[in-house]
């Protein structure tokens, strides 16, 4: 059970596609509901993502920003590039490092006290 007090860890696996869409979205929205300071999105584990995919991570990112959260982004070198090719680097704002993940929630809470 989630105590409300620090970040959350959301690791996604697979595909993140057009295929899971739906149930990506539902499942992102019960996360974000649960009012975490912040929360890192890490995608070290998926194998593919397309477009639908990364428009779900901004659009989690942006619910998660309106309840004053933060979030950071891990990911592969590989998902890395894809990001870029997405044009969605400077919002996603992905790190390689779970410690540079955290580094960057932290960094974000802290400019909110």
């Amino acid at each position: 059970m989630y105590d409300g007090t620090g970040p959350i860890v959301v690791e996604l696996h697979g595909d993140i596609d057009l295929a899971c869409a739906v149930r990506l979205r539902t499942w992102l929205d019960s996360v974000v509901a649960l009012r975490a300071p912040a929360y890192v999105i890490d995608l070290r584990a998926v194998s593919f993502v397309d477009s639908t995919g990364l428009n779900l991570l901004v659009r989690f990112r942006r619910r998660a920003l309106t309840r004053k959260a933060t979030v950071g982004v891990l990911c592969r070198s590989e998902t890395l590039r894809l990001v870029r090719a997405h044009g969605t680097e400077d919002v996603l704002r992905p790190v390689t490092t779970f410690d540079e993940a955290m580094a960057q929630v932290r960094r974000s809470v802290g400019e909110r006290s």
